[in-house]
């Protein structure tokens, strides 16, 4: 019963996540600064907490890395890598987060994010504090997947896990 409503409640993180991309995304695929929704990032990566995932939550940090593919046109991809801190655990918790993300184009944008955990997932919000989108707020959000997850967590044995999700920026003028 238990892995039902663990599955029933992923797959509601998934339609949640592609519903969000559908909303997000700019109907004519001009480019950020002629679209009011900003930027809207897909993101696949991996994470690393230390020391692993438990079934109740702790004192964690974790490190980050993933690749993006945009909604705008410049830039259109990038390289995130972060790092993390707070009480996390496989399904309840908070943390904040120092992402850094690499573009495409060559330019860099440092974000600052509030995540809470959230029946195997994560999601949040924070600020572009520096580069490319400085000032624009960010909306993020992920599930997460590891072999075996829900019996791995259960024993504590999650060491590291894949993460597909998305990273939203919101310029500041946007009234979003």
């Amino acid at each position: 019963m238990i892995r039902r409503r663990i599955t029933t409640a992923v797959a509601g993180v998934a339609l949640g996540l592609s519903g969000l991309q559908v909303v997000a995304a700019s109907p004519s695929g001009a480019a950020e600064s002629a679209s009011p929704w900003g930027s809207y990032c897909t993101m696949a990566g991996s994470i690393a907490p230390t020391p692993g995932l438990t079934y109740e939550s702790r004192p964690t940090t974790y490190q980050l890395s993933g690749t993006l593919d945009c909604t705008a046109d410049e830039p259109a991809h990038g390289t995130v890598t972060g790092t993390g801190k707070g009480t996390t655990g496989c399904f309840a918790g908070s943390s904040t987060a120092l992402l850094k993300v690499a573009w495409d184009n060559g330019t860099v944008s440092t974000v600052n994010a509030e995540l809470g955990e959230f029946t195997y997932g994560a999601g949040g919000h924070g600020m572009v504090d520096n580069g490319t989108f400085e000032g624009d707020h960010v909306y993020l959000g992920w599930g997460r997947q590891a072999a075996r997850a829900e019996e791995r967590c259960a024993n504590s044995q999650v060491k590291s896990y894949e993460i597909a999700g998305y990273l939203q920026f919101y310029p500041e003028h946007s009234g979003h």
